[in-house]
């Protein structure tokens, strides 16, 4: 059996007030315009930094 490994690739991102949250990169449409229901499935920044050794964070491009 071959199985695949799916990393999931998270992004930064920064909402409009501009607090900073990690979020799946698979699950967004545009990473400069985020929806409030696309943030419901994100990390706040502050918390990420503990796991950030254990997360693909790539650049958004900003």
């Amino acid at each position: 059996m071959n199985k695949q490994n799916k990393e999931i690739v998270y992004v930064k991102v920064k909402d409009m007030a501009g607090n900073e949250f990690v979020c799946p990169l698979n699950e967004l449409k545009d990473v400069k315009n985020i929806s409030e229901t696309e943030l419901d499935n994100c990390f706040d920044g502050d918390v990420v930094g503990r796991y950030a050794g254990q997360l693909n964070i790539v650049d958004s491009g900003d």
